[in-house]
């Protein structure tokens, strides 16, 4: 009965340490996506893109919000001259341009959250083989890609700057 039991936690402690040994051997290493986007050559040139497209919706929006703003000041200053329907036609043009304005608001921001989504995932697709091969020769097992994951981080095993050189050699 003894020599089951001893035979037993040998086993036990020979098949439960053997995923510790194998783990040991695998290296683990770390990326920083958002840094590949914001600091290479590709993400730097569509960052100067998107900052274009946002400008030009901006002045789009201002126009309309200046459109707005002629409109209740008419109303504002001329309503004690006007019909009552005329002003009721001045106050439905208003709503209308308000509801357009807002519209171009939501429209200009998916626009640019969409040009943004596309950007990061250009990159990290024409990152992707570049990582796979750094990996491969500093002989990680592992690359974490979610900041979120990580507790610590040893220098040593970021290889953002090696991924980025090679991304900006492209």
């Amino acid at each position: 009965m003894n020599l089951l039991r001893v035979t037993t936690i040998c086993f036990l402690i020979i098949f439960l340490s053997g995923p510790i040994a194998i783990a040991a051997n695998n290296k683990v290493g770390y990326i920083n996506l958002q840094r590949l986007v914001n600091e290479s050559k590709m993400g730097k040139s569509a960052r100067e893109d998107i900052l274009k497209l946002r400008r030009e919706k901006e002045k789009a929006v201002a126009a309309k919000q200046e459109q707005i703003n002629r409109l209740r000041n008419e109303i504002n200053t001329k309503a004690a001259s006007m019909s009552a329907a005329e002003k009721q036609d001045k106050v439905e043009a208003l709503k209308k341009l308000y509801k357009d304005y807002q519209r171009m608001v939501a429209d200009a921001k998916e626009d640019i959250s969409r040009e943004d989504r596309e950007l990061v995932a250009l990159i990290l697709k024409k990152a992707d083989g570049i990582l796979k091969k750094v990996a491969k020769k500093k002989r990680f097992s592992i690359i974490l890609k979610d900041p979120n994951a990580i507790g610590y981080l040893d220098p040593d095993v970021d290889i953002t700057d090696l991924v980025l050189k090679e991304l900006n050699k492209k």
